[in-house]
C-alpha cells in the first residue's frame, strides 16, 4: 500500500534516503570529536584524558562543556591550522549541498558527485591531521597527571594521546553512504 507511487521512481527514493542519512550524520559530526583522548597511561608516560577530545573547531580538555580551551585558530603550524580551516569551511559546504541533494532529481547527480568530493575534503584534512607532523612535530603539551592539552595537538602527539573517535567515523560513513547513493541512483 502505498509503494505502488514508487514505481519507476526507486533510484530517487533510494538516493534521498541516503542523502537525508548523509545530511544526518554530517550535521551530527561536524560539532562533535573528531578524536577523544585515550586516557592517562598508569606509567605517566602521558595520554590525553579520556573526556578531552578534538573538533573540526579546537581542543576541549573536558568534552562535555560547550566552550573550547583552544581553538583551531590558536595553532602555531600554518599548515595544520589551514587544514582545520578547510575541514571546517567543507564541512559547512556539505551540509548545504547535502540539503539542497534532496529536493530535484534532475539536480540529484550533479549534487550527488559534488557532495561525493565536498564530503570527502573535511575526512581528508582531519586525517592528514591525524597523520602528519607538520612544522616538525605538535608542541603541545599533555599534562601527564591530569590529562590536560595545552592546545590543539595534530600529527605524533595526536596519534599517541587521543583515539579517533565517532565525529571522525559518522564522517566517513556519511562519505560512504553517499557514494551508495550516487551508485543506486545511476544504475537504476
Amino acid at each position: 500500500m502505498g509503494f505502488e507511487a514508487l514505481h519507476g521512481r526507486m533510484d530517487v527514493a533510494l538516493n534521498m534516503l541516503c542523502s537525508c542519512t548523509v545530511f544526518m550524520f554530517l550535521v551530527t559530526s561536524a560539532p562533535i570529536s573528531q578524536f577523544r583522548g585515550s586516557g592517562i597511561r598508569t606509567d605517566g608516560s602521558g595520554g590525553a584524558s579520556k573526556l578531552a577530545c578534538v573538533t573540526s573547531w579546537g581542543l576541549k580538555n573536558d568534552c562535555n562543556n560547550n566552550h573550547y580551551d583552544y581553538r583551531s585558530t590558536s595553532i602555531t603550524c600554518a599548515r595544520s591550522r589551514q587544514l582545520f580551516q578547510v575541514a571546517q569551511a567543507f564541512y559547512i559546504i556539505a551540509v548545504i549541498v547535502s540539503f539542497l541533494g534532496i529536493k530535484a532529481k534532475v539536480a540529484l547527480i550533479v549534487l550527488g558527485f559534488l557532495e561525493v568530493v565536498v564530503a570527502l575534503i573535511p575526512w581528508v584534512c582531519m586525517t592528514a591531521v591525524w597523520h602528519n607532523d607538520y612544522c616538525g612535530q605538535s608542541t603541545v603539551m599533555i599534562n601527564a597527571s591530569s590529562g590536560k592539552a595545552n592546545g590543539v595537538p595534530y600529527g605524533s602527539v595526536l596519534r599517541t594521546a587521543f583515539k579517533m573517535s565517532a565525529g571522525y567515523g559518522m564522517t566517513v560513513t556519511a562519505w560512504c553512504v553517499q557514494v551508495v547513493g550516487l551508485t543506486l541512483l545511476l544504475t537504476m
